[in-house]
């Protein structure tokens, strides 16, 4: 494990020393298990298929780009 510290706003630590009390564990276990829940309601950053990135981005103009990526394209072409 890692330790950290957080600041939390006076009625977060009161309504979580208060829950960790009634169900008889320690605040830094109620604060991992909320941290584990709200990660687990994150998208995963697994990558997606190739075809589900067809269409959603359009190739654009070497006039587009600024001075310094434009010297950038041209040397890999």
């Amino acid at each position: 494990m890692i330790k950290t510290q957080i600041q939390l706003e006076d009625w977060q630590y009161s309504s979580l020393k208060r829950a960790g009390a009634d169900a008889g564990r320690s605040l830094s276990d109620v604060v991992r298990e909320s941290v584990s829940l709200f990660l687990k309601t994150q998208k995963k950053g697994e990558p997606g298929s190739l075809e589900a990135l067809a269409g959603k981005y359009s190739s654009r103009s070497v006039e587009d780009l600024k001075a310094h990526d434009r010297g950038w394209v041209e040397s890999i072409r």
